[in-house]
C-alpha cells in the first residue's frame, strides 16, 4: 500500500472538508450504487464512501492499512450502519476476499493523480471484481497547460536578501522541484493538452506526456501546469483543474520566466517514473519558442540538490 495512504486524521480533515470531492463522490455513488450489490471501499479513511454505498444499500467491505480504521469503526457504528460494513485492517495487495464484489470505490488519487503511487494496487483490483464489476472511478486524464503565476513566491523567494546574505545560488535548485498550487483559470496563458486517458486499473508506473502548448495571451511564463479529471459516474466528473478549489490543488513544473505572446509556444515533454521505493520523480523538458528565437528547459525532481536522490 502507498506509503501516501498514512496520513494523520488533520489530513483526512482536509478531505472531508473538500465541498468538490464530497459532492462529485456522492453523487456518483447515489448513481451507480444499487441495493443489494457487493462493493469494497479501497483506503477507506474516515469511512465517508463505505458510509454512503452502505446507505445505498450495498453490503460493504471496508479496506484500510491504517490505525485510522478504528475512526472509520466508531463512525459507522454511531450512524447505525455498523452492520453493513465489514472493516479490514490490511494491505489490498495481499488481501484475499471471502467473495468478489460487484464494484469497487476508491479515491487513491494524488496531486497530478500519481503522488499516492498507488498504480501497482489499481492494476491489482481486477482479482477482486466479480465478472463485469467495474470500478468508481472509471477512468483518469491527465492534462497539461502553462501558467503566469504573479503571487507565487517559492521560486522567486531565493531572489531576495535573506539575513544580509545573498541566497540566490539556491535557485537552480529550487527549480528541480514539483510544487502544489493553486492556480486560477485567468493566469492559464496556453491552450489545454490531455497527455494521458486510461482506465483506472490500467493505471501506468511510468508516463512520458508529450504536448504542444501554444500561448493565449501576453505574460511572463513561470510553470506548466499539470491536473487530472477523474470519470466517476456517466455525466459526473471530478475535476482539479485551475479554478476549482479541491484539496488536490495543481502540480507546478517551473520553467524559464521568459515573457511570451500570442502565437509563441512551448513543446514539453514531462516524464513520470516510479522508482523500486514506490516513490515518483518527474522530469520536464522542452523548449520555449518565441519570435526571437527558442529557450531550451530541462529539469529534473532527483537533481533537486545536485545528483540523484
Amino acid at each position: 500500500m502507498s506509503r501516501g495512504h498514512f496520513i494523520g486524521l488533520n489530513h483526512h480533515r482536509l478531505m472531508l472538508a473538500d465541498r468538490i470531492r464530497m459532492e462529485t463522490y456522492e453523487e456518483a455513488i447515489r448513481r451507480r450504487v444499487r441495493p443489494g450489490m457487493r462493493v469494497m471501499d479501497l483506503g477507506t479513511g474516515t469511512g465517508i464512501l463505505a458510509m454512503w454505498a452502505a446507505k445505498a444499500g450495498a453490503e460493504v467491505v471496508a479496506v484500510e492499512p491504517h490505525a485510522v480504521i478504528e475512526v472509520a469503526k466508531a463512525l459507522a457504528e454511531d450512524n447505525g450502519l455498523g452492520e453493513q460494513i465489514t472493516f479490514v485492517r490490511a494491505d489490498a495487495k495481499t488481501l484475499a476476499l471471502d467473495a468478489p464484489v460487484d464494484l469497487v470505490v476508491t479515491e487513491c488519487m494524488g496531486n497530478f493523480f500519481v503522488t499516492d503511487e498507488m498504480q501497482p494496487v489499481l492494476r491489482d483490483l481486477p482479482r477482486h471484481l466479480a465478472p463485469g464489476g467495474e470500478t468508481l472511478p472509471r477512468r483518469i486524464q491527465m492534462k497539461l497547460a502553462a501558467a503566469t503565476l504573479p503571487l507565487w513566491r517559492e521560486v522567486r523567494f531565493w531572489d531576495d536578501e535573506i539575513g544580509g546574505f545573498d541566497f540566490s545560488a539556491a535557485i537552480p535548485f529550487a527549480t528541480q522541484a514539483a510544487y502544489v498550487v493553486h492556480c486560477e483559470p485567468e493566469l492559464v496563458c496556453t491552450g489545454t493538452a490531455t497527455v494521458a486517458d486510461f482506465a483506472l486499473v490500467e493505471a501506468p508506473d511510468r508516463f512520458e506526456l508529450e504536448a504542444r502548448l501554444d500561448v493565449t495571451m501576453k505574460c511572463r511564463l513561470d510553470a506548466l501546469i499539470g491536473w487530472f479529471d477523474a470519470d466517476l459516474a456517466e455525466g459526473v466528473v471530478l475535476s482539479t483543474e485551475p479554478g476549482q478549489r479541491t484539496h488536490w490543488g495543481q502540480m507546478a513544473f517551473p520553467l524559464p520566466q521568459v515573457s511570451v505572446d500570442p502565437g509563441d509556444a512551448l513543446e514539453v515533454k514531462v516524464t513520470l517514473a516510479m522508482d523500486q521505493g514506490l516513490r515518483s520523480h518527474y522530469r520536464w523538458e522542452g523548449k520555449v519558442i518565441t519570435r526571437s528565437g527558442e529557450i531550451a528547459f530541462e529539469r529534473d525532481t532527483r537533481l533537486r540538490f545536485g545528483g540523484a536522490q
